[in-house]
């Protein structure tokens, strides 16, 4: 099992009732993910996706369960998910905060994750580089989404 922590802040021009209100719509954050064949929702602030995963030569579809495990509306949420695929396995603590700043909101995110089996395997410096790709392609497609 590697763990590792991913960190990082992204400036939006939007307000941020409105970066909050894109964060917490199903509907919309799912066109943000990457490689995404297909996302259910299972109940208030639970949701199932299946996700194409590669790292290298090595991809397989991931079914995630996740879930918005906590929220202090428009300032902070807080988001577990975990999914398995081809005797891998990734587990995601990720937590949010939204603050004003001048001219729009910045978002900064503290991501805990570990990632077990073949994936796992891999150089560890490869499995965050990649990681690090996909955030921020979900966070640059959010600031395409709502400014």
């Amino acid at each position: 099992m590697q763990a590792m922590i991913l960190e990082g802040k992204y400036d939006f021009a939007a307000s941020q009732r409105d970066l909050w209100d894109f964060l917490i719509d199903p509907a919309r954050i799912a066109k943000c993910l990457p490689d995404l064949k297909s996302f259910e929702v299972e109940g208030e602030d639970k949701f199932v996706a299946i996700v194409r995963v590669g790292v290298g030569f090595i991809k397989s579809d991931f079914k995630f369960k996740a879930e918005i495990a906590g929220k202090e509306p428009i300032k902070r949420l807080t988001l577990k998910a975990a999914g398995s695929g081809s005797g891998s396995n990734i587990s995601l603590d990720m937590n949010i905060e939204l603050r004003e700043i001048s001219g729009g909101t910045q978002l900064s995110y503290s991501s805990d994750v570990k990632v077990g089996g073949i994936i796992a395997s891999l150089a560890q410096r490869v499995i965050k580089d990649s990681a690090e790709k996909n955030l921020a392609g979900v966070f640059g497609c959010i600031k395409e989404q709502v400014g």
